[in-house]
């Protein structure tokens, strides 16, 4: 047992016990910006020890001064919807005396490699990024995930119930009496619209029906020329009027990719929702100034920014912690672009 009475326990006797400096264990327990200095490693392994020895926690509530700047990490593009999680995150750590750096980034590696130089340069204290991601940055300061993630990482993490999404959009398709529907999953978010199709898949398969790998279709508006997301419609709607079970509706993965299939649709001659039922996910500002409006499924992204927030001044205030991953509900929103099958 390490435990000794609170008297003598001290910044020193820690040092001691741990075979650190006195100036590490006080920054790592006191200090202004300590995890510009001290790894996160070393913070949790003084933390934990202090703890176990019997130091007075309670007197560092009052001493120890908060994340003082945090980088937010976010994905680039023409699609507007990151921006609302980053102003609710830059507004709930403002609250709390925090600057925020915002960076913009195209892919995994260009994030990893922006987060690796501020820290190079000792300006952050804390990190979030926003988007979900399939290569995660090694780096020893506070850091929460907003997104998915791969299953295995061990990592702070706020995510949508990006399943429970794919369900609602699986039951509410099948409870206006459609059995063949497509799905188009962005390429780039891949992870994401996995999880979708999952809770998708799941809800047909207990319905007693098997879901058709032929309507799984990957596109990328975001990144793709007009003329290559035109292609794909196309080639998919050309093919499967060839089936015996054409689809009679089509999931897409968001409402940037919905309101490109509109357009392509009735550029086909197709209307929607007459001829085709179109449901998109994020519930966007522009979902219901489509025509038709929307329907989607309400992606939680304030909710998501206000929590990892959170999250983030709770890891920095509590570093012996372990990680947590919280999920965010999503809501179904019915508007008039899903109808019936015509019979």
């Amino acid at each position: 047992m390490l435990r000794q009475s609170k008297e003598k326990i001290s910044v020193r006797s820690i040092a001691k016990h741990l075979g650190l400096s006195p100036a590490t264990v006080s920054l790592a327990l006191n200090g202004s910006r300590p995890t510009s200095f001290v790894s996160q490693a070393t913070r949790k392994q003084v933390w934990d020890a202090a703890k176990e020895m019997g130091y007075p926690m309670d007197r560092l509530r009052s001493t120890r001064t908060p994340l003082e700047r945090v980088a937010v990490i976010m994905p680039g593009g023409p699609n507007p919807v990151y921006s609302e999680t980053a102003l609710a995150v830059c507004h709930t750590l403002n609250r709390n005396r925090v600057q925020v750096l915002t960076h913009v980034t195209l892919s995994d590696s260009e994030a990893n490699n922006a987060i690796k130089e501020l820290l190079r340069r000792q300006e952050i204290d804390a990190a979030v990024f926003i988007g979900s991601r399939t290569i995660l940055p090694d780096v020893s300061i506070p850091t929460v995930f907003v997104g998915e993630v791969p299953e295995d990482s061990n990592v702070w993490q706020v995510r949508p119930d990006n399943e429970g999404g794919g369900r609602s959009v699986g039951e509410y398709l099948w409870s206006l009496g459609h059995r063949s529907i497509a799905v188009m999953l962005n390429k780039r978010f891949s992870l994401a619209a996995d999880r979708r199709l999952q809770g998708l898949r799941a809800y047909w398969e207990e319905q007693g029906e098997s879901f058709q790998d032929r309507w799984v279709v990957h596109v990328d508006p975001i990144t793709s020329s007009q003329s290559e997301f035109r292609d794909s419609v196309t080639r998919f709607i050309t093919e499967d009027r060839k089936s015996p079970n054409p689809v009679t509706a089509i999931f897409c993965f968001n409402d940037w990719g919905a309101a490109f299939l509109l357009k392509e649709l009735r550029g086909q001659g197709i209307r929607v929702p007459e001829d085709m039922s179109v449901i998109g996910f994020d519930d966007s500002i522009y979902a219901e100034l489509l025509d038709p409006p929307l329907t989607t499924v309400k992606h939680p992204f304030a909710t998501l920014g206000e929590l990892s927030a959170q999250m983030l001044l709770e890891q920095a205030d509590k570093p012996s912690d372990a990680p947590r991953s919280v999920v965010a509900r999503c809501q179904l929103i019915i508007r008039k672009s899903c109808a019936p099958p015509r019979s």
